[in-house]
């Protein structure tokens, strides 16, 4: 069967979700029962010798594969495939045969099954990590195992939230799989303390644990220069172009810094191409189990430890919308990753402007830990995370997901909670104030602090009122039916609410007019709201009209500007109307008089995102574009960011393009005064204006300069 051909019944194929309509897929729902059906009467051969993209990728795809296994299997038609999978003999058969499965062939049997058939399977595949931490009991991946990410985010990267949230998880008897932290500000300082602050909880209270940063490996590797680095972290792309444009490099860069670490955590999710315009006609089951593939591929050359967590509805409605489609992509991709012999973790999450209800998400994430039995889950303090602003699993859902599933986190782990004081000596969590101060004490005593326990607990329960001052959801524990408190689900509700309130605001006029000598007011292609926050490509591109507008302003302007000023309402205009008065003239104030020249016109866009920046600059042509939107509504913090954009080639041509790789953006991201205060960012920007000029580059090109 030729490309094209396979490509489009692939599509077809798929359980609707959104994101599939832009790569060929359906909602016609007679037309992808003929589409499996084809699938399923396709041999794995068929599927093998067929090139669905012609790229670095797909080459080491196929070379990855085990060619003996693959010739004895090769034969077999999907439908045969699926049969043996539901068999008893099944998951025998995949220890034997799974290395020679091509991704694609893997995303085909994930087709043409029913939830039911999915759940079947992902709940008969166990990966474990073979003796991990001297584990012999319920060792991180295996069947008995349900275990969690403790995700400490803090807006601010502050130590005493990160510190005292991961405590906390501990308490809930989370973070055996790993600490891992993304973290607000992506500059190598912040990266470098953030690692240091994680090593420190993990050796002081000596915990059977990994821990990690979640930055890009360029800059994590330059860390490993400062500090000790444990688990490198990547995101992955099913394309070449995908992973070029998130890191700067394909397979074999990717690979070569893998080498560099102990440890290895990668992040996936269904849409990620689609989104950024990566996908090259591939459906988003298809480039999942790809992005798996190249896991597979990776540990075989390395033989690292390994965790492969599936971001599961972070994107937004473009990519799916509903929790019946949530729930399906977590199926095919925990069954996905198991056939290519990982271990799986999952990320049952929602962003605000998904528009599913916490209560709704909890009763999915329940429903999907008993169905695809992942190897864990994400664990954060009051399940709005506070500084990327999505709803994912609370540190208080994982006692019952627990005891629901009759599953525990890894035999060492358990055992360790105890020793320290953050389990009961019954092993029973019982997350109070009083024991999160008392750990507190014992790593304050482990890092050599002279002072009593005493003075240590006090001091802890001093911090943990100041950030419950803050908005903070830590040290408030359970009720007495070990649920959450009604004042905690009150509180998440309001979170809710002031993140729908905040995606429908419109720029504040007289904030503009404060702000901007000679605002130029344009529009995206997005005819409205819903259809900007339904279809975020068309927010990514100004509109024709606007477009003449900006063109006839660039032939006044003459090029001399160096520097470009955007303002765009993104997800969260109340974000701009609250802190642009307190940036955007402290940055031009400080401008002012250098040889650093910027354009007395401000372009301000409604119904904007980050690529409608690049956009810009490719009609005005400056050297540096400075994008100032409102983003992550769903933090209670209304969190404004500046992307700052180099876009000249080292012979002076403009590189702008509204498809350019966000690897080549530098951000400065949650602003706030409770996260990083205004100020502090305006002097960040400027110091990163100046490095980008002399250093003609951002993102990745300055991180590399």
């Amino acid at each position: 069967m030729e490309a094209n051909s396979l490509l489009s019944l692939f599509a077809q194929a798929n359980a609707f979700k959104e994101g599939d309509l832009l790569v060929g897929g359906t909602q016609d729902e007679l037309i992808r029962g003929i589409a499996r059906g084809r699938i399923a009467d396709l041999s794995i051969a068929q599927i093998a010798n067929t090139d669905f993209i012609e790229d670095r990728l797909t080459e080491i795809l196929s070379k990855s594969l085990n060619r003996k296994a693959l010739k004895e299997i090769s034969h077999l038609r999907i439908s045969e495939l699926k049969a043996i999978l539901l068999s008893e003999k099944g998951s025998d058969w995949v220890k034997i045969y799974a290395t020679g499965l091509p991704s694609e062939a893997i995303a085909a049997v994930v087709k043409v099954m029913s939830d039911s058939e999915l759940s079947q399977v992902a709940t008969s595949i166990f990966n474990p990590i073979p003796n991990s931490f001297g584990d012999f009991g319920a060792a991180i991946g295996s069947a008995r195992h349900f275990g969690s990410r403790i995700q400490p985010n803090s807006p601010g990267d502050e130590e005493d939230e990160i510190l005292l949230s991961t405590l906390e998880g501990l308490c809930y008897g989370c973070g055996d799989v790993i600490i891992g932290l993304n973290p607000a500000s992506d500059d190598l300082e912040t990266i470098v303390c953030t690692e240091k602050l994680l090593q420190n909880v993990v050796e002081r209270l000596q915990l059977p644990t990994r821990f990690c940063v979640l930055s890009d490996m360029v800059k994590q590797r330059s860390a490993m220069a400062h500090t000790k680095v444990d688990v490198g972290f990547q995101s992955l792309a099913g394309t070449s172009k995908g992973l070029e444009g998130m890191l700067g490099c394909d397979v074999d860069e990717l690979l070569d810094l893998c080498r560099y670490f102990d440890g290895l955590y990668f992040e996936t999710g269904q849409g990620s191409e689609v989104t950024n315009g990566a996908a090259q006609g591939v459906d988003m089951v298809t480039l999942e189990a790809r992005c798996y593939g190249l896991a597979r591929y990776i540990k075989q050359e390395t033989g690292k430890w390994m965790i492969v967590n599936d971001v599961a509805g972070f994107i937004g409605p473009e990519v799916f919308s509903t929790g019946a489609q949530l729930r399906r992509a977590c199926l095919e991709d925990t069954v996905m990753a198991k056939l290519h012999g990982l271990v799986m973790g999952l990320d049952v999450c929602s962003t605000f402007h998904m528009g599913i209800h916490p209560a709704e998400l909890q009763q999915l994430t329940t429903e999907i830990v008993q169905l695809a039995a992942p190897a864990y889950l994400m664990a954060v303090a009051g399940k709005a995370d506070p500084m990327l602003g999505y709803l994912t699993t609370s540190y208080r859902e994982h006692p019952r997901l627990r005891k629901s599933s009759g599953k525990m986190v890894s035999s060492a782990f358990q055992k360790r909670m105890v020793e320290i004081g953050a389990l009961t000596e019954e092993g029973n969590t019982d997350p109070t104030a009083d024991r999160i101060a008392k750990l507190y004490a014992q790593y304050l005593k482990a890092g050599g602090d002279k002072r009593a326990n005493e003075d240590l607990e006090l001091e802890a329960k001093k911090k943990i009122k100041n950030l419950q001052e803050k908005g903070c959801d830590l040290g408030y524990g359970v009720s007495h039916q070990n649920e959450d408190p009604d004042f905690v689900t009150k509180r998440l509700d309001g979170l809710f609410s002031h993140a729908r309130k905040a995606l429908f605001a419109g720029l504040d006029a007289a904030v503009i007019r404060d702000c901007c000598e000679s605002p130029v007011h344009v529009h995206t292609e997005s005819k409205d709201r819903e259809d900007y926050l339904a279809h975020p490509g068309s927010g990514e591109k100004i509109s024709k009209e606007s477009t003449q507008e900006l063109i006839k302003l660039a032939k006044g302007l003459g090029n001399t500007s160096k520097i470009q000023f955007v303002i765009s309402d993104g997800l969260n205009a109340n974000a701009v109307s609250e802190h642009l008065r307190q940036v955007l003239p402290a940055l031009k104030k400080s401008l002012y008089g250098t040889h650093f020249t910027y354009s007395r016109h401000d372009i301000i866009v409604r119904n904007g995102r980050v690529r409608a920046g690049y956009h810009i600059g490719q009609i005005l042509q400056p050297d540096l574009i400075v994008h100032l939107i409102g983003e992550r509504p769903g933090t209670g913090l209304n969190q404004l960011s500046a992307y700052m954009t180099y876009g000249k080639s080292p012979e002076g041509f403009s590189i702008f393009d509204p498809d350019m790789d966000h690897s080549l953006t530098t951000a400065v991201c949650g602003i706030h005064p409770q996260g990083k205060s205004p100020q502090s960012a305006a002097q960040e920007i400027l110091r990163i204006i100046a490095k980008a000029i002399e250093r003609k580059g951002t993102g990745v090109r300055l991180g590399k300069a």
